[in-house]
């Protein structure tokens, strides 16, 4: 069973977890609005912060995390302006057997 985190009403979401269901990939949906910061912190862990930020997405925009200020961020501000807007994080976020996978790399899963 792998943790699957989204927003159930995400095209994105929905393509993925289509996509799951289809592979008779059992999961467990979380909201990812509702990220606390132990299981971020496990994320960070294994991957690049930078590379869970949609910069392309609405919440991104509306904050002005763009691709620029990106790379004038410190870990830290980055990480605390995501867990302040969970919405910027690109879908979904997988964990599996302790690797996390972003946005479309659900498609590699087996």
């Amino acid at each position: 069973m792998l943790n699957f985190y989204g927003i159930k009403n995400c095209n994105s979401v929905k393509k993925s977890q289509e996509f799951l269901e289809n592979k008779k990939i059992k999961f467990e949906f979380f909201d990812i609005k509702k990220l606390d910061e132990k299981t971020f912190d496990f994320w960070i862990s294994q991957r690049d912060i930078t590379e869970f930020v949609n910069t392309a997405g609405m919440t991104a925009k509306k904050i002005g995390l763009n691709k620029e200020r990106l790379i004038h961020l410190s870990k830290d501000e980055l990480k605390k302006m995501i867990l302040d807007n969970p919405s910027c994080i690109k879908r979904p976020v997988i964990e599996s057997q302790g690797k996390i996978y972003i946005g479309k790399e659900y498609e590699s899963l087996k």
